[in-house]
């Protein structure tokens, strides 16, 4: 985008995405973080709030958005290239989405990308109820990822009826996104607290202090790749936001109401 965009300056880009929002948003913030405009995620978030109000991103968003800042610093930090182990998420305090409010049956999904490599999720009577006066979860996981990570932990809960007839429904308690290189070597647990977590749409249902924390270990060996990341042959140093331009424009969903 930044090579298309100046190489002439009549030349334009269109961004689009489903919903006129999210990736939208995410791609044009990251692209003023690129060209140095800003140094941090939060005020290239506000001026793209701006032009295009109510674009709603996530924690994760921004959190990818920080790294965009990281690789494009003074002083880049490059990820690096060892897979990390996933011991166990623990969720403190317990909370509440069962049916009379005092706790949860929780499972565990694990995303490196869109593909699910892992589940914690069992048969409805298999699955253990936590309740509050336990004063946390604790689910042990086990898995080794790299690059992308979705991790989204589920509430299971079985509908009225019989045992034949019941059906189990999920409710989302929370998700988190991150990228495994960016985790600094030598780090044993990240902790996220409630405003750090994405999908948590029922405030009431969190308890005070609600935080989620992952046992973690970072393997001392690289994982092999047979792709060159982009930043090892490319300079960020002298990229910046000249000639003069306006902002770059998101243009509105065709469904989407314009403000």
């Amino acid at each position: 985008m930044h090579n298309w965009l100046q190489q002439n300056p009549k030349n334009v880009c269109v961004i689009h995405c489903m919903d006129g929002r999210a990736a939208s948003a995410v791609l044009v913030s990251a692209m003023f973080c690129f060209c140095h405009l800003f140094s941090s995620p939060i005020p290239a978030i506000q001026l793209l709030n701006s032009k295009r109000p109510g674009i709603g991103l996530w924690p994760s968003h921004r959190r990818y958005l920080g790294y965009i800042c990281d690789l494009i610093a003074e002083k880049p930090i490059h990820p690096h290239c060892k897979p990390l182990a996933i011991k166990s998420v623990s969720l403190s305090p317990v909370p509440c989405f069962n049916k009379q409010r005092n706790g949860c049956r929780p499972f565990c999904d694990i995303l490196i990308g869109e593909t699910r490599i892992f589940t914690t999720s069992q048969e409805y009577e298999r699955m253990k109820e936590f309740r509050m006066q336990e004063g946390k979860v604790l689910i042990p996981l086990g898995v080794t990822v790299h690059g992308d990570v979705v991790l989204s932990v589920y509430h299971m809960r079985s509908t009225i009826g019989g045992r034949l007839q019941a059906k189990m429904t999920n409710t989302q308690i929370f998700q988190i996104q991150f990228h495994t290189g960016f985790i600094a070597l030598g780090t044993t647990m990240l902790k996220f607290t409630k405003p750090e977590l994405d999908a948590c749409d029922s405030p009431e249902k969190y308890p005070q202090l609600f935080h989620v924390t992952l046992e973690i270990e970072i393997e001392s060996a690289d994982r092999q790749t047979d792709l060159t990341p982009p930043w090892e042959n490319f300079t960020t140093k002298d990229i910046n936001a000249t000639p003069p331009r306006p902002p770059p424009r998101l243009l509105p969903h065709p469904h989407t109401p314009v403000p």
